[in-house]
């Protein structure tokens, strides 16, 4: 699957290589302003997922899996990223694989995202759903759909979330109502967790708050203190402490 698997790379293949997963919209061209803004540091490689933009499918977490673990075979350890449903691939990955993962991020995620997404997953079932997703997203095609959101109505990652070893950071918008109840959950679950929240951005926050993003990510490659990291980004940061909205 890793053979067929569609990726753009940038950056210096001898530097340290950061994987970026992408959502449940745009596929790898969401990366844009990461592939730009952390590629001299970075070995960056962002893959369209099986069944999204020029990666065959079909779609299935376990298929995303699979091909994200055969794409790190090439260049491994490596830094895993992933956003809202390429975290659930990430966490997957993380733990199936823990020696090839030096650091993880994962950004926009939910531990079930079902239990906040059902007037979603209503919407993308129904036919105007895919017809908005086909004009916002890189989804081969409605049955592609209908996997996906099948698979996100079942998804489960709490007893992934204590298996996890590398460092990780979750990083969430602060206007990301879906996401941000998890936030914290996330980061107790997970040994070695830092939580960041960032200000004034939301789900979209890789695209929508790049420069914020690729400060705080580059921060914590860079083995710098999650103190460190979140003031470079403007940003707070919890370990434990309740999250005030």
């Amino acid at each position: 699957m890793a053979g067929t698997l569609y990726a753009e790379k940038v950056g210096d293949p001898s530097n340290p290589a950061l994987i970026l997963l992408h959502g449940a919209g745009a596929a790898s061209r969401m990366w844009k302003k990461q592939l730009s803004g952390l590629s001299e540091r970075y070995h960056v490689i962002a893959p369209d997922l099986p069944g999204f933009g020029r990666s065959p499918g079909p779609f299935s977490l376990q298929a995303c899996t699979d091909a994200v673990a055969g794409l790190i075979g090439e260049s491994q350890p490596v830094h895993l990223c992933g956003m809202s449903l390429g975290a659930l691939v990430a966490a997957q990955v993380a733990t199936d694989h823990p020696a090839s993962v030096r650091r993880l991020i994962l950004q926009g995620a939910s531990i079930r995202p079902a239990e906040r997404g059902r007037g979603a997953i209503r919407f993308y079932r129904s036919r105007p759903g895919w017809w908005y997703m086909k004009a916002a997203s890189d989804l081969h095609d409605r049955p592609t759909l209908l996997a996906m959101v099948n698979a996100a109505e079942e998804a489960d990652i709490t007893d992934l979330l204590p298996r996890i070893a590398a460092p990780t950071l979750i990083l969430c918008g602060a206007r990301d109502n879906e996401s941000l109840p998890d936030a914290q959950l996330l980061v107790d679950a997970i040994s070695r967790a830092h939580l960041v929240v960032v200000p004034h951005t939301g789900h979209l926050m890789p695209v929508m708050a790049a420069k914020a993003f690729n400060t705080i990510v580059d921060g914590f490659l860079a083995n710098a203190s999650p103190t460190d990291a979140t003031r470079a980004g403007g940003c707070r940061r919890s370990r434990s402490r309740r999250l005030r909205r």
